[in-house]
This record gives C-alpha cells, structure tokens and sequence, in this order.
C-alpha cells in the first residue's frame, strides 16, 4: 500500500516538473494570450479573387473615339436616356441627368420610382445640354448619343471623357453594357444583366406563336416613321412576332438606324394585325400620333383598327431606353398585347 503511495507521489511530482518546464519554454502568460488572439486573425483573412479587381483600360465608343480609364467610373452624368438604363442594370445612379425624356425614364417604376426625380439636373436642351451643370456635377464620364451629342466631346475637355453610343441591334445594347461595366468595375453586374435579359428573349421567343403581324411606328404628326426588323425595337418584335418591315432602299436610311419614313397606303398592303405607337410631343396639348392619324379615312381600314389593336406606348422606354432594362419592358409590355393568354399582365 504504502509502496504503491510513493509510487504515485513520484509520478505526481514528475508531472507537476514537466508542466512547469513547458510553461517556461512557451514564454510568458501574456506571450500564450497573444499567440491564441492571432489565430482568428489568419481564419478571417479574406479569401483571394472574391472581389472584383479594377484593370485600367481603354475602349471605343460608337464614334471610333478612345476613352482610358485608370480607375473605376463612379461618377456618370447621364444626358441621354441610355445612361440611365445601364446604371440601373449595374446598380448604380446618375450623378446627375438631363431633363425632358431622361427625367421620365429615371423616374419610371422599372428604374428609380420617386428617387428619379431627385437627382441633379443639367439644363439646356436635348441637343445642347448645359455645360456649366455638367461641370458642376464634376463627373468620371458622361455618357451620350452618337449623331447629337458629338460637339460636346470638344466642350467636355479637361472635364470629363465622352462616351457616344447609338445600338442599332439588341447585340449592341449587350456590348454597351458590358463596355459600361468594364469601366465602372462592375462586371459581375454586367454579367448578370446580360444573362436576365438574353434568357428572357429566348424564353419569350420559345413560346411566343408568332402568328400575329406586328408592327412599331413612331413620331410626332402623321408623317410618322416605321421601326423596321434592322431597327433596335424591330429586332426585339421578329423575335416574337411576324415583323416583315424592312428598308427596302438605303437612302430612306442614310444613317442605317433601321427605320424609314412610311405612309398608310403602305401600311394597309401589309396590313398588321397590332401596331405599337410611340408618340413624342414638341408643343404642349400635342395628340397622339394615333388620334391625329386617326382622321385620315385610310387609317379605320387597317385591321389593326377595326379590331382595337392600337396601342400607344411609353416612347421613353420604348424609343429612347435603348438598353436591356428598356428592351425588356418592351418584350413584356408587348408580348401581354399580341398574346395575352399565353402572357398575362403582371
């Protein structure tokens, strides 16, 4: 009994030495509390690549001009409706914005709601935006159309660098996009807005019959102008429907924008079935281009007509969005009116 006792005591004592040996290798007690406080440090680190890097770069606009950057766009003046479209789909705002059609646009529910209409103005016309309201909003880019806003670029030096562009095809408003993204850094946004809207057209285009005759006129008096299958929102409607506008002599489309100015004795040998209508005003208590064609006898002979198949549109998203935000609302406003029991409204 008592042999096994010192037994123990011994292995007790030779215990209590080791213990007191590695405490005194390992440093002092606040040497171990620094060690153990580290350790969260290195778990938290964050990991490489899931964040979204900046590469200076340098692209082209629709002009051929070269626009560098070396550091994300964060600050974008928008004097063209377009502008406001690709800041949506990336999920950011204008630093400030032109009126007229530009405000609408903004302050649309598919964009910014009541916000839109918040953000600072830059006077001036369409064509002749105010230069001193653009410097005062001190913007990374301003962002434009191709074929009126392009005597600004002069104006703009020193201030900010100008991107012109005119998409003519749906595949332009998707490289605008990703060229917008490229520069602000938010590629992943660019991505994601691009995906949503190329898997929306195919679906609708998959389940759209295409038996009905469509058809997208625009303008401000009866001299109206159609949108044919090589204009932006024709591109859009042969997706969807039967769309056999076409321009059929290059001079009625010098500028290739894929529309061409029309007349209803023409309309009628085609006939369509529904016909969109985006009407812009330039004087107050201007009718609808519908109502003023309306007074025309030839125009109560189109079917579209007689079968209350007419339909005036938001021109600002329709006409002048021009990006995949805009291009959606026109595919599913358009689609609930050629086939409203296969697409009902939301």
């Amino acid at each position: 009994m008592l042999r096994r006792k010192s037994i123990w005591l011994v292995m007790l004592i030779a215990a209590l030495l080791l213990l007191a040996a590695c405490g005194s290798s390992g440093g002092t007690g606040d040497d171990l509390t620094g060690a153990a406080s580290s350790a969260p440090e290195e778990s938290a680190a964050p990991e490489t690549g899931t964040e979204q890097t900046f590469q200076p770069t340098t692209v082209t606009d629709d002009t051929g001009a070269t626009i560098a950057i070396d550091k994300p766009v964060e600050k974008v003046a928008c004097i063209v409706s377009l502008c406001v479209d690709v800041l949506a789909e990336l999920g950011m705002e204008p630093s400030a914005l032109a009126e007229s059609g530009v405000r609408v646009i903004a302050s649309s529910p598919e964009f910014y709601g009541s916000k839109g209409e918040t953000f600072p103005s830059i006077g001036g016309s369409f064509f002749e935006p105010s230069l001193e309201d653009l410097v005062t909003s001190a913007p990374d880019l301003v962002i434009g159309l191709k074929g009126a806003h392009d005597t600004l670029r002069e104006g703009l030096g020193g201030v900010a660098p100008l991107f012109l562009a005119s998409p003519s095809h749906y595949n332009d408003s998707l490289r605008f996009l990703e060229t917008i993204g490229q520069l602000t850094g938010k590629t992943e946004e660019a991505a994601a807005a691009k995906a949503r809207f190329l898997d929306k057209l195919k679906a609708a285009g998959e389940k759209a019959p295409k038996d009905k005759k469509a058809l997208i006129i625009f303008g401000s008096d009866v001299n109206f102008s159609v949108v044919t299958a090589t204009g932006l929102g024709g591109t859009i409607m042969k997706e969807i429907s039967d769309y056999p506008w076409k321009v059929e002599k290059p001079e009625d489309d010098p500028y290739g924008e894929g529309s061409v100015p029309y007349s209803l004795e023409k309309l009628l040998v085609e006939d369509p079935d529904v016909i969109f209508v985006e009407s812009y005003s330039y004087a107050p208590d201007t009718k609808p281009v519908s109502e003023q064609l309306a007074e025309s006898p030839l125009w109560s002979k189109l079917k579209a007509v007689q079968n209350g198949q007419v339909h005036e549109v938001r021109s600002p998203i329709w006409g002048d969005g021009r990006g995949t935000r805009s291009l959606g609302v026109m595919l599913d406003e358009s689609l609930a009116i050629l086939y409203p029991d296969l697409f009902p409204r939301s």
